[in-house]
């Protein structure tokens, strides 16, 4: 049975937007052909409903916004509504578990919001703004807040804020999905740039974009409070060391390096308390984002217009094996 993967785009005007691809195996990629399904403005990252009936896609603009669009029976989109995110460049959205909200950060202003959804899952024009004060010692990155990523505890009684602006990762509890102010702050190293968060019972681990390294914190779900434990660099290679996404894989977790243009991988030990870094491959260049399968690491490169597909052997990945032609590719959705 085919899966298909959609994939959010950098870039405004005809020809566009969402790109779908379908692939059966890891050895499928090499036949499989990208197809724009949706054209819309900069749509950096999507997410899905847990109904599978509704994506979500931001639009990363000068005013950053958030649309939903209805799955047809041919895997094309059809955008239902779209809303105005409280700030500019909003670049990654996640949906509640349950379906009745979704959260978006702001890179721009570093204002991060909750959007309700309706009962068939289309956003509304129900908005809840979080901004946030503060700066970091960086002066031509952390000059102001940049919320960058959002997650939620493993509990789930917490929406986390990645800010890498600040060096905070920002917690606000949650009511029936709904955030509270003020949020629990959890200060991390000092120009360590939090871009995403991947986590496991007790722990979070924090690709630090600007430090290059990966943070190990423990997490206490009743106080919302994080504290850091361990730090290692992802790459041991010379260069850039721009860490964008991570994600968690049983112990490994995959990280992707722009600049290096490289995925590492690091293994979680045994007590979840640290990691330490037992791969690196090289990849597409601008590793804007990565999704992990049970076969394959497909990573979106940005600056090579390409999707290149890794597979997985014994958990680590290997050489590129498929290389996909697509402008400008930042998120990979398998549906």
């Amino acid at each position: 049975m085919s899966v298909n993967h959609l994939l959010g785009t950098n870039g405004t005007g005809p020809g566009h937007g969402i790109w779908r691809v379908s692939a059966t195996d890891l050895s499928s990629w090499s036949q499989a052909v990208p197809e724009l399904v949706a054209e819309a403005p900069a749509p950096t990252y999507l997410a899905i409903h847990p109904s599978a009936e509704r994506v979500y896609a931001v639009g990363e603009g000068a005013d950053g916004t958030v649309a939903s669009f209805d799955i047809r029976a041919d895997c094309s989109l059809r955008r239902t509504a779209r809303v105005a995110t409280g700030g500019s460049s909003a670049c990654h959205v996640l949906v509640h578990p349950w379906g009745q909200w979704l959260y978006v950060a702001n890179y721009g202003n570093g204002v991060a919001c909750a959007v309700r959804l309706d009962e068939a899952g289309d956003v509304t024009d129900e908005v809840i703004l979080l901004p946030h004060q503060g700066s970091g010692p960086v002066s031509d990155r952390q000059d102001h807040p940049h919320a960058h990523f959002c997650a939620l505890s493993e509990g789930g009684g917490w929406l986390l804020v990645a800010d890498l602006g600040t060096d905070h990762l920002r917690a606000y509890p949650l009511e029936n999905g709904r955030p509270v102010e003020p949020p629990v702050l959890t200060e991390l190293p000092a120009g360590c740039g939090p871009r995403h968060v991947a986590s496991r019972a007790g722990y979070l681990y924090v690709a630090g974009e600007l430090s290059g390294e990966v943070l190990t914190l423990s997490w206490d779900e009743g106080t919302g409070q994080g504290q850091v434990l361990h730090q290692e660099a992802a790459s041991g290679a010379e260069g850039l060391h721009q860490l964008s996404h991570i994600e968690r894989r049983g112990n490994f977790l995959y990280v992707g390096v722009r600049g290096t243009d490289t995925l590492s991988t690091l293994e979680i030990a045994a007590d979840g308390a640290s990691v330490r870094r037992v791969a690196e491959v090289s990849t597409a260049a601008w590793p804007r984002h990565h999704a992990v399968t049970e076969d394959a690491v497909i990573v979106a490169g940005q600056h090579a217009d390409q999707l290149a597909v890794h597979p997985l052997v014994d958990g680590i990945p290997a050489e590129i094996v498929t290389e996909l032609e697509l402008p400008a590719p930042m998120c990979v959705l398998p549906l």
